[in-house]
């Protein structure tokens, strides 16, 4: 009998395990593409929110469901087709945070929350995992007749990554086969730096497996507490093809009490991290700059010493410099409002942080600092305290002092009057003077000045000649 029930079992033909489809069966069975929001998000494929912990997927989710729910748009964007009826399935922990977001967001939307019976909420299953929850799961979709389920696991998810990812393909199961497009919110494996994500990040994650569109948050900057501003990346993808990048700015106030979302391309984010570099660049030079202005000697502060001091190149000293000009926190030193100043090259000193907080200091003007200005009458008072003295109290030796030059000038004064007087008198018509008197009304300069030899009553001194010894 064991033989005759082998042969039978080997007669028998084993089933096929693959199922075999024309291309007009398949054609067929291809339903119509539908998009939630055209162009990003397709109905009936299941689509994942992937981020690091802290990167407002919930708060995006949130949007995403207020959007869908009621015909409006999806970060002040993107559209939806029409108004889908959307459940959203959480934790009882994250249930305060959730009611706050969906207020401000209906108040940034203008939609009357507590009128929008198209959005149900379900912020009391414990795990997701367990049948008896997967079939009140099915159930609750069904009763509601939902046609989108958002789903946030980061309460909900075990840690295993791969119980993790069978319990995503149960959700996702569930929810197809009674009509309902899956979107889940999962946080990544490990925290990551500010920059865009790709797929490369999507394919290390649990929910891989289960993404066929996906939306990937990451933040653009670190978060600066108190300020309520989000600068995140969200890169948009799919298996329909769609794909773009975009950078989503979010304003909740600092004290988290608004929801303002403003969507930007990415040339202009390209601009903003550019002029924050520039930015960050110029404050690094500023403060080296400020450190040398505050070591150097006052006396030897001028531009070209604070350059040499600073070690910075021509350009960079350049742009610098003109930024602390403009900000006034190089001024010229006090000295250097003289217009008649000692110096060839000016001397400047640094402005203290305190004196450019005061709101008592005079109002500085860069203009006025580079360019002096002086009214007639201050020049002609700094002409007449520099003015050089007379002519007549010049000398002609320029070595001797100024009482010394004024004691040989009125000796000549002097000598020339009595000269005048000898020449009107008779007497010098008559008789010659002699030579005594020659020599006491000559010049004490001249007495004391040697004879020219060519004048003297003395021959000259004939050179001698010395005769070479001719070598024999």
């Amino acid at each position: 009998m064991q033989v005759a029930d082998a042969s039978q079992s080997m007669e028998q033909p084993l089933a096929n395990p693959f199922t075999e489809l024309t291309c007009a069966q398949l054609l067929a069975e291809q339903p119509p593409q539908a998009w939630l929001l055209p162009g990003m998000l397709q109905q009936h494929e299941p689509a994942v929110i992937v981020g690091p912990s802290k990167s407002l997927k919930s708060s995006l989710a949130v949007d995403l469901g207020g959007a869908l729910a009621s015909g409006g748009k999806f970060l002040g964007q993107f559209a939806a087709d029409r108004a889908f009826r959307v459940g959203f399935v959480g934790g009882d922990a994250a249930r305060g945070a959730l009611t706050d977001l969906a207020q401000r967001w209906s108040a940034a939307a203008d939609v009357d929350l507590a009128a929008l019976e198209t959005l149900v909420w379900s912020l009391s299953v414990a795990n997701l995992s367990d049948p008896a929850s997967l079939q009140r799961l099915k159930d609750w979709i069904g009763r509601h007749q939902l046609e989108v389920v958002l789903i946030d696991v980061a309460d909900l998810a075990t840690t295993s990554r791969r119980a993790q990812a069978a319990q995503l393909r149960e959700l996702v199961r569930c929810c197809l086969e009674l009509g309902a497009t899956p979107i889940v919110c999962c946080p990544t494996r490990k925290e990551l730096p500010p920059r865009a994500l790709g797929a490369a990040d999507l394919a290390s994650a649990a929910d891989n497996a289960i993404a066929r569109q996906w939306l990937l948050v990451n933040r653009r900057q670190a978060f600066e507490p108190g300020s309520g501003r989000h600068q995140l990346w969200l890169t948009l993808g799919g298996s329909a093809g769609q794909s773009s990048l975009w950078g989503v700015d979010v304003d909740e106030g600092q004290a988290c009490d608004k929801w303002k979302v403003l969507l930007r391309d990415v040339p202009s984010i390209a601009e903003e991290t550019a002029q924050l570099a520039a930015k960050s660049q110029i404050e690094h030079l500023r403060w080296k700059m400020r450190g040398v202005m505050s070591q150097i000697d006052p006396a030897q502060a001028t531009k070209l010493k604070i350059r040499e001091q600073s070690g910075m190149s021509g350009t960079k000293f350049g742009l610098t410099w003109q930024y602390l000009i403009n900000a006034g926190e190089i001024r010229l030193a006090p000295s250097n409002r003289d217009p008649h100043m000692r110096h060839a090259e000016p001397r400047y000193r640094l402005v203290e942080l305190a004196e450019l907080n005061d709101p008592d200091a005079p109002a500085f003007d860069p203009v006025n600092e580079s360019f002096p200005t002086f009214t007639t009458a201050e020049l002609l008072s700094y002409a007449e305290k520099t003015a050089p003295p007379s002519p007549l109290q010049q000398t002609d030796q320029p070595s001797c002092s100024r009482g010394a030059a004024a004691e040989i000038g009125s000796r000549h004064d002097r000598q020339r009057a009595l000269e005048k007087m000898l020449r009107e008198s008779p007497l010098e018509k008559t008789s010659p003077s002699s030579p005594l008197e020659k020599t006491s009304l000559s010049s004490p300069v001249e007495n004391k000045s040697p004879p020219c030899p060519v004048h003297s009553g003395k021959p000259p001194r004939k050179r001698r000649v010395k005769a070479r010894k001719r070598r024999r």
